[in-house]
């Protein structure tokens, strides 16, 4: 058996695909896919754009509020 020595924060490549090594909730470790686009390049990638303050205040500014910003 192999045994691949990594820690918290480390990024591997496994077929192809990137994954972080992220802390589980037992202390130890588990692979989690890696988030290698940003929101903008993700939105871009289709053609869309973030909403400006007035666009969103427009389209969602009447929605209630549960006060916690």
């Amino acid at each position: 058996m192999n045994r691949l020595v990594v820690k918290v924060g480390d990024v591997l490549e496994i077929e192809g695909r990137l994954y972080d090594v992220v802390p589980d909730k037992q202390a130890g470790a588990a692979l989690e896919p890696a988030i290698t686009m940003s929101v903008d390049e993700i939105l871009g990638a289709h053609g869309e754009r973030a909403l400006t303050s007035e666009e969103f205040e427009a389209r969602f500014g009447d929605l209630p509020s549960d006060g916690e910003g």
